[in-house]
């Protein structure tokens, strides 16, 4: 009896300890309906709180681009100069955070806390005094709008059109892909300019997620222009912005014909996303190729190994970088994940996330730094584009 009270004891310890943080989380495979991480999804709501606490303004309405902040002169943002509040991109990790969470909880408290507010917010960006009517870049006479950060957005309120139905959201993801296709012509070939006004380059960055754009659209309606259209600026992209040595993605073609070639997580992530729903729509095996083969060069390339200072734990780290372009990335990894499972990639995300939770906030607003690691000491919470991205990933990995 007593050798087996011993060894009852020591089952409850060794389950104990397995609930560790520092113990890797198992993936939710994609066939566990309505499975859910509540720890992630607790973390993504207060994360989300918190950005609401420190970066809105009741003041005018919106969002603050960084913390600290402070509203500074001019005070009110109808100058050119005025450039206290969030731009549309900053905005625009927000309304991402938000819809990550509508997308996977049913907590109508929380859409109703917040939904009208970002609402409000985002109608101060959208430029009325231009054809095609879309969202700018500032809420203030500044004219500049960028086919990426309105595509962002739009993204986002398609998918909020598919949760809730609410037709707001779709007229103004229908804004902007018309937007879009103002910013497409047969320059270089085809495919989206960056910036309306210069017209100077076509980005990854606008055309990747234009294709998303379409094709979540094209869920939407079934209407086959939006699938014809996702495959065509999917052909350019991948035709003119693949480095075929590493299956990665270049930032940009300018007119001159000259290639940019940084490679950004966000970038190739978004071609990995897009080459899963192309799938999703077509059948073709062509597409899930080239997703499984972008997705193991954006492990190798924006993941590291990683011993960390504060646990002492080693493991395969997000590459310290712009937490909203590995978000971004992360879309593409969860996209794939539905379609076939990868425990590789998802554990070292959730690692790098789980590693953050613990040791990049800072203590007194619970924000996060800037990079994964947090071996910068100097690092301060900053932008609020870092904020929104975490919140993203959390409320995703709850049910991915």
């Amino acid at each position: 009896m007593k050798k087996n009270l011993l060894a009852f004891a020591f089952l409850v310890g060794l389950l104990t300890c397995c609930k560790s943080e520092d113990a890797p989380i198992k993936p939710v495979k994609p066939t566990d309906p309505g499975s859910i991480n509540k720890e992630y999804m607790s973390r993504a709501e207060t994360t989300f709180a918190n950005i609401f606490k420190y970066y809105w303004s009741d003041k005018v309405r919106m969002m603050f681009g960084s913390y600290p902040n402070t509203l500074g002169t001019p005070q009110e943002p109808s100058s050119p100069d005025y450039d206290s509040h969030a731009y549309l991109w900053g905005l625009g990790s927000v309304v991402s955070a938000f819809n990550a969470i509508v997308q996977n909880t049913d907590n109508v408290d929380f859409r109703m806390t917040y939904e009208s507010r970002l609402k409000e917010t985002l109608l101060k960006y959208y430029n009325t005094t231009k054809e095609p009517m879309c969202f700018g870049c500032f809420v203030n006479p500044h004219d500049q709008r960028l086919y990426d950060d309105a595509i962002w957005v739009g993204i986002d309120l398609a998918d909020l059109y598919s949760k809730t139905k609410d037709s707001w959201y779709l007229d103004y993801a229908k804004s902007v892909w018309n937007f879009v296709l103002s910013g497409k012509d047969d320059e270089l070939g085809g495919g989206v300019y960056w910036d309306e006004n210069a017209k100077d380059s076509k980005n990854t960055c606008s055309n990747a997620p234009a294709v998303v754009l379409a094709l979540k659209l094209y869920q939407i309606t079934n209407d086959a222009a939006y699938l014809e259209n996702g495959k065509d600026i999917y052909k350019w992209t991948k035709s003119k912005l693949q480095d075929p040595s590493d299956y990665l993605y270049w930032d940009c073609i300018k007119t001159s014909g000259k290639i940019e070639t940084s490679k950004f997580s966000y970038n190739s992530g978004q071609m990995l996303q897009a080459a899963v729903l192309l799938y999703n729509a077509t059948g073709e095996e062509q597409y899930l190729t080239d997703a499984k083969l972008l997705a193991e060069a954006c492990y190798n390339y924006f993941f590291e190994n990683f011993i960390s200072n504060s646990s002492g734990e080693q493991f395969r780290i997000l590459k310290d970088g712009s937490r909203w372009f590995n978000a971004i990335m992360v879309r593409g990894f969860l996209e794939l994940n539905k379609v076939e499972s990868n425990g590789t990639y998802m554990i070292a995300i959730r690692k790098s996330v789980d590693h953050a939770w613990k040791y990049t906030r800072d203590a007194e607003t619970g924000l996060f730094f800037k990079q994964f690691s947090g071996n910068d000491i100097t690092d301060n919470p900053g932008d609020i584009l870092a904020q929104g991205a975490m919140v993203e990933l959390f409320a995703k990995l709850a049910v991915n």
